[in-house]
């Protein structure tokens, strides 16, 4: 109860509240009696000599005391002219203060104290103190002392293993310290701590922090004693560099490359190999976006990049042999044609052996399986493999651990971008009417802009209306009208066709089916109705076409698809069977 009045001192404190604070929902029926005898003998304790008193106000009770007599107030005070010595940038003055401040805790606050409120002060007093430690190790770490703040931050974040300005504090330490490796370790723990705990990655403030790291951009106050940091080593000569040409720009994919990189980040910090693998649907740009990333972590992996296309879902269909693949990438190491393994265990073998002490990047296009995938991934440490697929890969995040990256159409606001990339942002902008149909009959898919954009920067002339008309003209079919005769890697339709010739006969015929509903979203129950066939195997049959990225589920028995797809889908309808025969069963 003291504890109580101290907290509150100069404010009259009910008997219901005391009682609460005491009890809490376990309060006796004496309870208000029972308060009664313990201000009696309060007062007892206290005594007529001291300057403190209980007195009774409107039927609670105040304490009265003077500021200073509480350490509390003094420690408050402390820290607050600490607060203003920094801002004034005297980081001497405030390490000081603050580690004033800090010596006036003895233990624990409110130690062995019983009661709901003291439990719940105990914790926020102790959030105090920390903040108070904090602060004065930041103002350390800011002065130049690293090894001083150094040992006394990595005992902190024993105790608070999740507290991330802590770690970030440690990581900076250390760093100027010329511990680079350990303040990478650091991070590593911490962030593998924050996701098996809490479910969380660190915060955006902790992942500079690291990436600065990383970088070598990493910008620390000026010390006579601080250790130089030695430069990296320079690429070693002949390393393969085999990425195909990168796009200028890549409009609307920020978030997806920030997890790619931090994928890397975090590899490099746990002496690990990063895998990801890009798949979305056909069109979408997972080609392009690898390769542009590709070429954005270039620098990253100084041995090497190395790039295959593995065929899973070429013009005929037929992946590539892994053994081949590999026989490619051992000759691009130097490795004499005589000397490579005949059997793909063996050669999968030498190839990590080669990449065990080196830092290589391994993007590998149009993957068909994770089986085929499994001797072509680097070994050892610090290397990356970046994987594109139209198939969801569930075997590599279940096996390898995988960071799993979904493309999906543009928005509205990044498909205008793109458009006026390509066109010219002043042809655009006179036209937005025209611009946003055009981004509708194109379904935002970035290979149907990118057709419609090679278009119109022939015909500059032309005005985008007229364009939008032609492309929503009846006579041209809605596929019609994104045909390439040039390159089919261009035309749309082939492009979805791809994905449909890797469906089993029974989903190939369910897709036809959905070409029936009017929406583009629709419930498995609908599907089911429409298809003549019992919902469970209807969700079953669905999910392989959500694994082949021709749907999405938007909810539970909720789906979407986008317009050109459901487009092709009632093509198919019409001929009943693509090529006068059955869809390939893969």
């Amino acid at each position: 109860m003291l504890a109580s009045l101290l907290l509150r001192a100069g404010r009259p404190v009910s008997l219901s509240k005391l009682v609460e604070d005491v009890w809490g929902d376990e309060a006796p029926p004496s309870a208000v009696g029972s308060v009664r005898t313990y201000v009696y003998r309060l007062r007892q304790a206290l005594g007529s000599q001291c300057d403190s008193s209980v007195r009774l106000v409107d039927g609670g009770y105040l304490l009265h005391i003077q500021p200073d007599a509480l350490d509390l107030n003094r420690f408050k005070e402390t820290a607050a002219k600490a607060r203003e010595a920094r801002s004034t940038g005297d980081l001497a003055a405030a390490a000081g203060l603050l580690s004033e401040g800090l010596e006036m805790w003895k233990g624990v606050a409110l130690a062995g104290v019983p009661g709901p409120f003291a439990g719940q002060q105990r914790s926020v007093l102790g959030e105090l103190r920390l903040a108070c430690a904090e602060e004065q190790l930041a103002c350390e770490v800011e002065r130049g002392r690293y090894a001083e703040a150094a040992a006394e931050l990595s005992a902190l974040l024993v105790e608070h293993p999740l507290r991330e300005r802590v770690c970030g504090l440690l990581m900076t330490a250390l760093y100027g310290a010329g511990r680079q490796s350990e303040a990478l370790t650091i991070y590593h723990t911490t962030s593998h701590l924050l996701r098996q705990r809490l479910g969380v990655n660190p915060s955006p403030e902790l992942q500079q922090v690291h990436e600065r790291i990383l970088s070598g951009r990493f910008q620390l106050p000026r010390s006579a004693d601080r250790p130089k940091i030695a430069p990296q080593t320079p690429p070693p000569p002949n390393a393969p560099a085999q990425l195909p040409a990168a796009l200028p720009s890549l409009v609307g994919r920020e978030r997806e490359q920030e997890q790619v990189e931090r994928l890397v980040a975090d590899a490099e910090a746990s002496s690990s190999v990063a895998i990801c693998t890009v798949g979305g649907l056909a069109g979408v740009g997972k080609t392009a976006f690898a390769t542009t990333v590709a070429h954005r972590l270039a620098d990253r992996f100084p041995d090497g990049q190395l790039f295959a296309d593995l065929q899973g879902a070429g013009p005929e269909a037929a992946p590539r042999d892994p053994a081949d693949v590999l026989e490619g990438f051992l000759q691009s190491f130097g490795v004499h044609p005589k000397d490579i393994p005949e059997t793909t265990r063996a050669r999968g073998l030498m190839f990590r052996g080669l990449l065990a002490n080196r830092r290589v990047l391994v993007v590998l296009d149009n993957a068909w399986s994770t089986d085929q995938l499994k001797h072509l991934l680097p070994g050892g440490t610090g290397s990356m493999a970046l994987v594109t697929s139209r198939m969801q890969l569930h075997a590599l995040v279940a096996e390898f651990q995988a960071l799993p990256l979904t493309l999906m159409p543009l928005s509205q606001t990044d498909a205008r971008s793109l458009l006026a990339r390509r066109l010219g942002a002043a042809r655009t902008a006179a036209e937005p009417e025209a611009v946003d149909r055009i981004i509708r009959l194109a379904g935002q898919l970035p290979l149907a802009l990118a057709n419609v954009a090679a278009r119109a920067a022939y015909r500059p002339q032309l005005r985008l209306t007229s364009l939008a008309d032609e492309y929503e003209a009846p006579e041209r079919g809605t596929l019609d009208a994104f045909a390439s005769d040039e390159d089919q890697a261009l035309d749309v339709r082939a492009s979805i066709t791809r994905s449909y010739r890797l469906l089993d006969t029974e989903t190939a015929a369910l897709f036809r089916d959905l070409s029936a509903c009017p929406d583009p979203m629709f419930a498995a129950s609908q599907v089911a109705d429409l298809a003549g066939r019992p919902e469970s195997r209807v969700r079953q049959i669905l999910s392989r076409l959500i694994r082949a990225h021709l749907i999405s589920e938007v909810g539970p028995g909720r789906y979407s698809w986008n317009r050109l797809v459901a487009a092709y889908a009632a093509e198919q309808a019409g001929q009943g069977l693509l090529d006068q025969g059955k869809p390939a069963c893969r």
